[in-house]
């Protein structure tokens, strides 16, 4: 049985409901997180910490190190103590630069108080290269996305794959071709999407963002095309209320009927012939 719970569906800034980026698959007897923002910190809800009690071992896969995707790993000694814990993320052929590098700069005074590397667990740190990575059994393929620092693509074992902080392209409808759940990035609704269509016929930057974030139709019809079996809208926009997010995955079904929102404190069940979505918190 594979379970998602969303720890952190927002992109950029924590809203009151929704921490950023970061989403907990129990996967077989692994527990793997996917991006380490904000929502590291739902560990401490009890429904959270029950996951945590089945796991001596969990395995951390960054897109990138834009800080609504990583600030989260400062919060791992206080859950993780004296467990094993692995990092996975883009590292020297990416950005010319090993991912134990990157990290010790960014988790180390003076901007945390505690070097990354001297945290109180059984740490180890692994680079992902484009294309098939194998860390303890777990196959996670990867693919470079354009973002304004390169973000990758993630996929497990072609049955969830996590598509966050990049435009919508045919790439990605080939590298996520027939999985089970699709995690993608979904920053612009329709209304935004149409003012930077318009705007972007009398100036051609007014169309940058698309090149960086993913717009509601392009998403779903991504997940159409691909022929996954169940579309999740993630790393959602703070500047959107609850109302139009709701208008925003109304806009998804309408194109790919099987999609739904990221909501903070749920879970989705795969099995082998059921999927169940389950709600442990209640929307708020």
């Amino acid at each position: 049985m594979v379970k998602l719970a969303t720890l952190g569906s927002m992109g950029w800034i924590p809203t009151r409901n929704r921490h950023t980026c970061c989403y907990c698959l129990e996967y077989g007897n692994k527990l793997i997180i996917l991006d380490a923002g904000t929502g590291i910190a739902r560990f401490d809800e009890p429904w959270a910490q029950k996951i945590l009690q089945h796991y001596h071992k969990a395995y951390v896969i960054l897109s990138h190190y834009h800080l609504d995707h990583a600030a989260g790993l400062i919060y791992l000694p206080h859950f993780f103590k004296d467990k094993e814990v692995h990092i996975a993320g883009p590292g020297q052929s990416i950005y010319g630069q090993r991912v134990t590098d990157i990290l010790s700069r960014l988790i180390a005074p003076p901007y945390f108080g505690r070097p990354l590397l001297d945290f109180p667990m059984n740490l180890t740190l692994h680079e992902l290269v484009i294309g098939a990575n194998i860390i303890d059994n777990i196959r996670i393929d990867t693919i470079l996305q354009e973002h304004n620092d390169p973000s990758i693509g993630i996929k497990i074992d072609n049955t969830v794959c996590y598509i966050t902080d990049t435009a919508c392209n045919q790439q990605t409808v080939d590298f996520v071709r027939g999985c089970k759940l699709l995690l993608h990035e979904t920053w612009f609704d329709i209304q935004d999407y149409n003012t930077i269509i318009r705007e972007g016929k009398s100036s051609p930057d007014a169309m940058k963002p698309l090149k960086s974030h993913s717009p509601v139709n392009r998403v779903a019809e991504i997940a159409r095309d691909a022929s996954v079996e169940t579309l999740m809208l993630i790393h959602l926009n703070p500047v959107y209320d609850e109302k139009r997010l709701s208008a925003m995955e109304k806009a998804a079904k309408e194109i790919f009927p099987n999609s739904q929102l990221a909501v903070d404190g749920q879970y989705f069940i795969l099995a082998a012939k059921e999927r169940e979505e389950k709600k442990v918190r209640s929307r708020k």
